[in-house]
């Protein structure tokens, strides 16, 4: 399906995130598989429910997997967060992930359940069932507690599945990084790739993680900032290794891979744009947006301008993030609210990542 000159990202399946990828420039959505990442039902903090039902949660699911990936290509799909509880089903009696998968199949675009060791019986049982009735093949994501015993847990998932390696895309997943553990992990990276049985089957290998943190409270507010892409450092140190295969590239585009909801009658959140750089994310922070004193998300004028200002920023053309950073700071748009920000920093983000790749491997095919 692709080899090591790729790029997976997990997209959560946000707002923000959605037209971020709508926006990416289609050339560059070859080079690109979307690992699709539902989120949890959003939970009301007041009422001590959640906000709405899982039917309401992936409504038109299909419809906005169209208009925000319209590619060609496949996509991944992982239900995990969405189904903590593995009763949970559809009003007409579906699992979550087949309904996912066939909402997404009808609008013409194939999507390949992701599953792993540790999801529940209703769960694998649904992948089964996708598995017969699409017959596209499916994604193994392996975590951390699979890789002390690497080629028993493989060899169950194939087994239980009834799969060959080369209809599965296989997918090993750090989840979150330690930057100052970035030598330790290569490390392991590579251990774990050059003892992966079957390795040269695969349908795809890839690596995935990030070392961006839960919250930026390493950078205060009103400063700027930055932290190291330990994900892309490794990833590059992979790619030197005596390995008999390379993988592809994944990551959590400018996320951390927790869920974390805080009731926002008490969060104070602050102004702030990530913008992604060669080997770091640059952090420009602002204040709390409830701050008269400091206009609101009207402070990301002058943030934008602090961006373009940077030796870092790569110019109004390089993606649509860019071109908006670029708009803000000049006043022809928006200075907007945390989904927009989310989009910015996305989209430049996934043009960036594409690129990086694509030159990594024409750097190292010269040399």
């Amino acid at each position: 399906m692709f080899n090591y000159n790729h790029y997976v990202p997990v997209v959560r399946w946000k707002r923000g995130e959605q037209t971020a990828l709508e926006l990416v420039d289609p050339t560059l959505k070859n080079s690109m598989t979307p690992l699709i990442e539902i989120p949890p039902i959003p939970w009301d903090f007041e009422n001590e429910m959640p906000k709405k039902t899982i039917d309401k949660h992936l409504e038109n699911i299909g419809a906005q997997v169209k208009t925000s990936w319209n590619h060609e290509g496949p996509v991944f799909v992982d239900a995990l967060q969405v189904c903590s509880e593995d009763d949970e089903q559809m009003q007409d009696g579906r699992h979550p992930l087949e309904f996912i998968i066939d909402e997404i199949q009808t609008n013409g675009i194939t999507a390949i359940p992701v599953t792993g060791s540790q999801r529940g019986s209703n769960y694998q049982q649904a992948v089964k069932g996708i598995l017969a009735r699409y017959n596209d093949g499916i994604c193994f994501r392996l975590e951390d507690d699979d890789f002390d015993e690497l080629n028993q847990n493989v060899n169950q998932l194939l087994q239980f599945f009834n799969v060959t390696t080369e209809e599965t895309d296989l997918i090993i997943d750090y989840k979150y990084i330690d930057a100052g553990h970035e030598t330790r992990t290569a490390r392991l990276v590579i251990g774990t790739i050059s003892t992966l049985p079957y390795l040269a089957e695969w349908r795809t290998l890839t690596f995935c993680g990030t070392a961006f943190p839960t919250d930026l409270g390493q950078v205060s507010t009103g400063t700027d900032g930055s932290i190291p892409r330990t994900e892309w450092l490794i990833y590059k140190r992979i790619m030197s290794a005596n390995l008999s295969r390379l993988p592809s590239f994944g990551d959590y585009i400018i996320s951390n891979p927790s869920y974390i909801e805080v009731d926002p009658r008490y969060i104070q959140m602050a102004a702030g744009i990530r913008y992604t750089v060669a080997d770091k994310f640059l952090i420009f922070r602002g204040y709390s947006v409830r701050s008269p004193k400091h206009n609101g998300w009207g402070q990301t004028k002058g943030l934008c301008q602090r961006i373009i200002d940077h030796p870092k920023y790569l110019g109004q053309n390089y993606s649509y993030g860019d071109g908006y950073i670029y708009g803000c700071a000049q006043g022809t748009e928006r200075t907007g609210n945390p989904e927009t920000w989310r989009k910015v920093g996305t989209n430049h983000h996934l043009t960036l990542a594409v690129k990086e790749i694509s030159n990594l491997h024409a750097a190292s095919t010269i040399d």
